[in-house]
């Protein structure tokens, strides 16, 4: 176990609060509670770093209409103080479905059955948005069959080692009620621990899932944002801070060589081509779809969840090996 830090007493709530940002743990809170939330961070350093284990990683946006996934391998390396480390992040699959809709999922996932080639490589969008024939099923016996049979064919094709699912919220906007889609969304979400715990058991899966706080993602990637709408200390528009994302994740799909975030698998190419064109042409329309690619903001939260963890797991290392050297915690 990790020392106590005790250069952490010495921090500013400032500088607390960008290390938390770093590391992905708590950024509320009174400075004892940041220390600890800090501390109990790093205490998990190794926790998911394993010699000759390839990281594969299952991002999940949480969703019933609009339930997006980026899969993402990344290979551990030997880092300073013997201490294992994520190279760069490889991006496998990067799709969006409905659940409600049978022509929304994966034929695989439609059929019930756990096919490792029979939807494709899950690099192209997911069917077109067709005409409902029957009234959509809220009812809990429906959605168990689709937590199933989706985690079921993730488990099966992508072989994970670690899960994420977006944490959702009970409230928006500080409202007093509780709105009755959010109620739904968070029933399939405590279905897919259910069954991924099930699954894990009966199937003795050496498998880890962890829930991600939208906010501390939002953080990691946007506390020094220069995107319009997006400024720093001040509250930011729900629109502002998806399109801050969008245009983020489109700047790293830009990106080449030495410089790029991740690199992105051949047969996914043609979809990353495809969502850049799509943010280029609706940069001034009002919502962000098109053709075949659905809600471009689902997916840009999917791939920046994944991304965020692995960059603060090696965060993390980086503060156990370098301790109070490891970042420059001065910036506000």
């Amino acid at each position: 176990m990790p020392a106590p830090k005790p250069w952490l007493e010495t921090l500013t709530l400032s500088q607390l609060q960008r290390l938390a940002v770093l590391i992905g743990s708590a950024c509320s809170g009174t400075k004892p509670v940041r220390i600890a939330g800090i501390r109990e961070a790093i205490t998990q350093v190794g926790q998911y770093q394993k010699p000759d284990v390839e990281l594969s990683l299952l991002s999940i946006d949480m969703g019933i209409r609009n339930l997006a996934f980026t899969h993402i391998k990344a290979p551990v390396l030997l880092g300073s103080e013997g201490l294992y480390q994520y190279g760069k992040p490889k991006i496998e699959a990067w799709q969006r479905l409905t659940v409600l809709n049978p022509q929304g999922m994966p034929r695989a996932v439609r059929s019930g059955k756990s096919s490792t080639g029979e939807d494709g490589d899950g690099s192209g969008p997911p069917s077109p948005q067709t005409a409902k024939t029957g009234k959509e099923s809220f009812e809990p016996i429906d959605f168990a069959m689709h937590a199933y049979k989706f985690i079921d064919h993730m488990l099966t094709k992508y072989k994970p080692n670690q899960i994420l699912i977006e944490r959702q919220r009970f409230r928006t906007g500080g409202q007093a009620a509780v709105q009755e889609w959010t109620i739904r969304v968070g029933v399939f979400e405590g279905m897919l621990y259910a069954v991924l715990r099930t699954l894990a058991e009966e199937r003795k899966l050496q498998l880890q899932v962890e829930p991600i706080s939208p906010g501390r993602v939002n953080r990691s990637w946007l506390q020094d944002s220069k995107s319009p709408g997006v400024v720093q200390g001040k509250r930011s528009s729900s629109r502002d801070v998806k399109q801050a994302k969008i245009r983020l994740v489109c700047e790293m799909l830009e990106e080449k060589g030495t410089k790029s975030h991740f690199t992105v698998s051949k047969h996914l190419r043609p979809f990353t081509d495809a969502f850049l064109s799509a943010w280029k042409k609706e940069t001034r329309a009002k919502k962000f779809t098109v053709n075949g690619i659905g809600k471009l903001d689902d997916l840009a939260d999917s791939l920046l969840q994944g991304l965020a963890w692995i960059n603060w797991q090696n965060n993390r290392v980086q503060v156990t090996s370098l301790g109070e050297e490891a970042f420059d915690l001065e910036r506000s």
